[in-house]
């Protein structure tokens, strides 16, 4: 089973249920189903071959959803990529995975014809009669049967650490992390999901529209975040029952002034993609009555790779436990594998986890040792098998042979009343060899004294060494198109 052949199972055994909704309208499963296939058929009669790439550039939108499981359909590889990126961006991505057909909009069509593509693709655009016209008179009838490639998808990493690397999913990749994580919520065909984070991310295709999809369930779209009064209002026109987002949307509608006039009827809400303060966990609760649930994974992973129980216990700090059949284990740099309590990089082991990256023969070989997958990040495992992520192997912090975790500090600077947004970064010294800043946003600009006030709170609270030598206040912090906080380009800008 995979995940386009269940919306054709839904599509005959509920029809007339809904499956998809954005801002003009909605798709019936019977609907989809249709648009799908005569997508699907169109890229037949276009020659498209079974692991051929077909690259699907848009933002939050119904062509998006047709493409993404018409090429499933047809026996291509999608390739989703974020529509923000830069001209340099789309060159890389693009020439590293030669897609035969581009499916975009006009404003990436004219960025990509400044690019050099070493490919020569077709290009469709859904805001062509065109592209319409496909999903209106094409033909109906399923034109290609017996497609059995097990390659569905490559997405590209952010490449913070070099060129962006393609991970490859497989139908079974995606299919297990959407039925286990669907499992793990007990959601049904009658849970309505908001999808607010990019599609071309592999958390919004993962858990919400595929595991969504899995269950039979609604999807209502927004195109991007554009604030957190839209994004409350349609979870309350819409009556969502499940929602995700990265902690940054939560943070903002935490501060939403009118947060408490929303009459949601939420029964899930998830978070991931980066740590989630502990105030803010705190915060929902008390508003809403309901904890947020957090958990962790990666795009390697498809992503999910633990989740704190929706209904059990779930400790704050923690990314829950392992999901069904996966396994993790903490190792030195010796990779061995250490005590309980310890701390060290994380392996992962288990069906979700990636074939490899694409034509990236020493990345893979380093990526994969003896079965599992080294995630570059740096965790623990307490006495009952629950996970905590201690922060990036790369974003570690060595202050005078001390290991300083940004994780930490930014917790506790999150506990301060003036403080919106934190980021902790390390910066070169010759002495110390590296010394530790906070790059961060402010609740109010009416702040007196702010500095010094910020110093003094982390020195009541963190050790010396661990205590920021530097504050930089900014308007707002570098993220990804998902929420995350990029720590890249902050070092980039203020290391």
């Amino acid at each position: 089973m995979n995940l386009d052949r269940l919306l054709q199972k839904h599509a005959e055994s509920k029809p007339e249920n809904l499956a998809l909704g954005w801002e003009g309208g909605t798709y019936t499963y019977r609907e989809l189903n249709e648009k799908v296939q005569k997508l699907a058929n169109q890229f037949y009669l276009n020659e498209i071959k079974q692991g051929e790439r077909i690259a699907i550039i848009l933002e939050n939108s119904p062509e998006f959803v047709i493409s993404y499981y018409a090429s499933m359909r047809v026996g291509a590889i999608n390739v989703p990529i974020n529509p923000a990126l830069t001209s340099r961006e789309f060159e890389i991505i693009i020439n590293d995975s030669a897609p035969t057909i581009i499916v975009t909009n006009e404003a990436v069509n004219n960025i990509l014809k400044k690019t050099k593509l070493v490919c020569n693709p077709k290009y469709l655009l859904p805001t062509d009669q065109g592209f319409s016209d496909l999903l209106q008179d094409g033909p109906a009838e399923r034109l290609i049967v017996g497609v059995d490639t097990e390659d569905c998808t490559i997405l590209y990493t952010s490449g913070t650490t070099g060129l962006p690397k393609g991970a490859v999913l497989t139908h079974h990749n995606l299919f297990h992390n959407a039925k286990t994580f669907a499992e793990a919520f007990d959601l049904n065909e009658k849970d309505k999901t908001l999808i607010v984070p990019p599609l071309s991310h592999i958390a919004a295709q993962s858990n919400c529209l595929n595991t969504t999809l899995y269950c039979g369930g609604f999807s209502f779209m927004l195109s991007r975040w554009k604030s957190s009064t839209k994004t409350l209002s349609t979870m309350e026109e819409q009556r969502t029952t499940f929602f995700f987002g990265p902690p940054t949307m939560y943070t903002y509608m935490l501060n939403d002034p009118e947060i408490n006039r929303y009459q949601l009827k939420l029964r899930f809400a998830y978070t991931g993609a980066s740590p989630l303060p502990e105030h803010i966990f705190e915060k929902w609760t008390e508003i809403f009555g309901f904890e947020i649930v957090e958990g962790y994974g990666l795009t390697e992973c498809s992503p999910v790779v633990s989740v704190n129980p929706p209904h059990g216990r779930k400790k704050l700090g923690s990314v829950g436990l392992p999901i069904h059949d996966v396994n993790v284990k903490i190792v030195n740099d010796l990779l061995e594998e250490v005590p309980i309590g310890e701390s060290g990089e994380l392996l992962v082991q288990g069906p979700n986890v990636m074939k490899g990256y694409y034509n990236r023969t020493e990345e893979n070989n380093y990526a994969f040792v003896e079965g599992w997958f080294r995630t570059g990040d740096i965790a623990k495992l307490d006495k009952e098998g629950y996970l905590y992520i201690v922060d990036r192997k790369k974003d570690m912090i060595i202050r005078s042979g001390f290991n300083v975790y940004p994780r930490e500090i930014e917790e506790i600077l999150y506990q301060h009343p003036a403080v919106l947004e934190v980021a902790v970064i390390g910066y070169p010294d010759e002495e110390r060899g590296e010394m530790v800043k906070a790059v961060l946003t402010l609740k109010s600009e009416h702040f007196v004294n702010i500095i010094e006030e910020l110093k003094a709170f982390c020195k009541e609270r963190l050790a010396t060494y661990k205590v920021p030598s530097k504050f930089e206040i900014v308007k707002e912090l570098p993220k990804t198109s998902s929420g995350k906080i990029v720590k890249g380009k902050l070092r980039e800008l203020y290391a």
